[in-house]
């Protein structure tokens, strides 16, 4: 999750708020999570305009930014587009109506941010707080995010905070606070760079993160040595540049990665240090996957044993195993055990916390991770913090400048509170 570090290079801004603003030939305007900069043609220190005067998407111009550290000057179709919607049918103006069935009309920001206040205020006092809520957008950057957190949470006093995250990666979420206690993917993007062993199950890359792909391809085309394995029932483009497509049936990703498991037992693929050390509950675990042999999962999945076996054999032999998964393993109503099953094999292996290694969901909207990191769900507070926490709730009032107990403790309010 690539996010912005400095509000302060990004005056592009004043263009969203019709704010006149000139850049020159070396004022970039980088405007997206992935690092993509527009810019419009320009001569000398101008840009292309219409006769008209209105700048148009055909006056501006798209391209990665080389240095950005995810993206590396890649560019996807839906970047490389970016610039048709920025001046097509946007909202430029504050508008507002009384009823429903008036027309629009513009107002001043003033009568609409007063509006607002003045319902919020009536609402709160006549309901209740917790009668507000606010649903966010994977389209927010992070510090938008935050500051939702800070109004609803901080200042209002409700956690009905809640966004695409909940839709498109509870599971994620729910996976990795039941395996690690925290909702933070241990993984970075230049683990792409370095795992000698991928295994992408749950997701076409290649067409749904084409960025990821293509620099994950890149190192597998470089590096004869590297494996990649794919877990899809369909033969996706994905699937085709695998070394190892496994095309189960579908709602076996369980039995086959406890399958998985099972073989990494039998054959002491283990990193007992790491076990004894950091994970809990292997004896019951054991005991889970003694049942899955490479004959019961290849039936229930629908595979041949041999495939199951190579499978296990390119992740116990790997050095760095770096696992990625979406929303063939989200949206499910086995989501989150499918997720805790993948965390299982880097746990019992070891394949965490070093580079290159580790398990890596991958977002259904560009910026779902950032939200959650800024506290972006009912549950949450900023820094991977939990309203349920005491102590949490006592650093993020502390730090905000609250009073204690402004922060609600319950993550979702029951009718009638």
């Amino acid at each position: 999750m690539p996010y912005n570090q400095n509000l302060s290079k990004f005056p592009h801004l004043k263009n969203l708020f019709n704010i006149p603003y000139e850049p020159t030939r070396q004022d970039p305007l980088p405007i997206l999570w992935c690092g993509l900069w527009t810019r419009g043609f320009a001569s000398s220190a101008t840009w292309q305009t219409h006769p008209s005067g209105q700048r148009r998407h055909s006056d501006w111009q798209v391209r990665g930014d080389r240095a950005h550290p995810s993206s590396q000057g890649m560019v996807c179709v839906k970047g490389a587009t970016v610039s048709e919607t920025l001046h097509k049918d946007r909202l430029q103006f504050p508008m507002m109506r009384d009823a429903i069935g008036q027309p629009l009309r513009r107002v001043s920001w003033d009568e609409a941010l007063n509006r607002i206040v003045d319902r919020i205020q009536t609402v709160r006092e006549t309901q209740g707080v917790d009668a507000i809520c606010m649903y966010g957008s994977g389209q927010f950057q992070t510090e938008d995010y935050y500051i939702a957190q800070k109004l609803l949470k901080g200042c209002l006093g409700t956690n009905n905070f809640d966004a695409n995250s909940r839709l498109c990666m509870s599971s994620a979420v729910a996976g990795y606070i039941r395996s690690f206690g925290s909702d933070g993917p241990p993984c970075c993007y230049d683990d792409l760079d370095l795992t000698d062993c991928a295994f992408l199950i749950g997701t076409n890359t290649a067409e749904c993160h084409p960025i990821v792909f293509n620099r994950l391809r890149r190192h597998h085309k470089n590096n004869p040595h590297v494996k990649l394995i794919v877990v899809d029932p369909r033969c996706t483009p994905t699937a085709k540049v695998a070394d190892l497509h496994l095309a189960i049936h579908p709602g076996t990703d369980i039995d086959l990665l406890n399958g998985i498991a099972h073989l990494l037992v039998r054959w002491g693929n283990l990193d007992g240090s790491f076990i004894q050390q950091h994970t809990q509950g292997f004896a019951e675990f054991l005991e889970l996957i003694r049942t899955y042999t490479p004959d019961f999962v290849a039936q229930r999945c629908r595979i041949s044993p041999t495939d199951l076996e190579t499978a296990a054999r390119y992740w116990g032999e790997a050095s760095r195993v770096l696992s990625m998964w979406s929303m063939g393993i989200n949206q499910s109503s086995e989501g989150t055990a499918k997720v805790c099953s993948i965390v299982n094999l880097h746990l019992m292996t070891g394949q965490i916390g070093k580079p290159g290694a580790g398990p890596f969901s991958l977002t259904g909207q560009p910026n779902a991770m950032g939200g959650r990191e800024a506290g972006g769900l009912c549950g949450l507070l900023p820094g991977y913090r939990s309203v349920v926490n005491p102590e949490h709730r006592a650093e993020v009032e502390q730090f905000w400048q609250l009073p204690a107990g402004q922060i609600s403790p319950i993550p979702v309010a029951p009718p009638g509170r």
